[in-house]
């Protein structure tokens, strides 16, 4: 009977590892894509972990400092912990409107090149002369790779790795597929990824400006009561009085709702970004 009750034990296990190991794994691939799409490609999690429990732990103890409260100190550390997030957050966004705005060009020049008659590593590498500034040494990469006599579609899978960009993503695409199957159209299809990425750029910045204001009502939301806090607290009377129960609870609930409001509003003020559904072929 115990080596029955073993055997279904061990057989369990393993079963739970089949399935929480490959999530973990899909987890960690997520996060590592989202770090990349924020320009962190380079940055290994274990740096960029420290790096938050850094910042949380200094806004915490920023936060106690400023407003004297028991509650404050744990609740600032949870602010400090989200505060890399919306930073992250913040410059992923503008780095992909900044990706949206030069892509046509990069795309352009790729395309012109192939219709003079250039071969495609040529093609690709003279669009080197135009990209940002943060994309120079992962084109460089690429140009070198490919001098080199590298295989065309590892090259091309380590630019989207580095770039991580959902543009990025459909032009590596039809490169690769262009030269695997031995595809002619390839200047027509960019051509007309051009034009798409141009439309959607536009449209996307006159509903972002007009969007705007609720990006920023939703930060003034978040900072002006915990202003009006800081004030309050500045008096021994009121620091008695938010440090008994009711007033932590008190504390407590509003930077609850504090939160989520700021969510909503984030959520109301910020369009959707195409998912990258092509990038099945980059390895983690």
């Amino acid at each position: 009977m115990g080596a029955e009750v073993v055997a279904c034990g061990v057989v369990l296990g393993l079963g739970l590892s089949l399935v929480v190991i490959p999530a973990r794994n899909r987890r960690r691939s997520r996060v590592r894509t989202w770090f990349d799409e924020a320009g962190l490609s380079g940055v290994s999690l274990a740096v960029i972990g420290a790096v938050m429990a850094t910042v949380a732990l200094i806004a915490g103890a920023l936060a106690a400092t400023v407003i004297p409260l028991p509650s404050i100190a744990p609740l600032g550390f949870l602010v400090g912990s989200g505060i890399p997030i919306i930073a992250l957050a913040s410059a992923r966004d503008r780095r992909r409107q900044r990706a949206r705005a030069l892509w046509p060009d990069v795309i352009d020049t790729i395309r012109v090149a192939l219709r003079s008659g250039s071969t495609l590593t040529d093609a690709v590498t003279t669009a080197a002369t135009i990209v940002p500034r943060e994309w120079r040494s992962a084109w460089t990469e690429l140009e070198s790779n490919l001098r080199r006599g590298s295989d065309v579609d590892s090259a091309m899978r380590r630019l989207q790795r580095v770039l991580a960009d959902p543009i990025a993503d459909r032009v590596v695409e039809s490169i690769v597929v262009a030269r695997e199957y031995g595809g002619t159209a390839l200047p027509v299809v960019l051509a007309q990824l051009g034009r798409s990425v141009r439309r959607d750029s536009a449209m996307r910045q006159e509903a972002q400006t007009r969007q705007s204001w609720v990006r920023h009502a939703a930060t003034l939301g978040v900072v002006s009561p915990w202003i009006v806090l800081a004030l309050l607290a500045s008096r021994p009377e009121n620091r008695e009085a938010y440090s008994t129960m009711a007033g932590t609870l008190l504390i407590v609930i509003s930077a609850g709702v504090t939160a989520v409001a700021f969510i909503i509003m984030r959520a109301l003020g910020t369009l959707r970004e195409p998912a990258r559904w092509l990038i099945g072929g980059l390895s983690d």
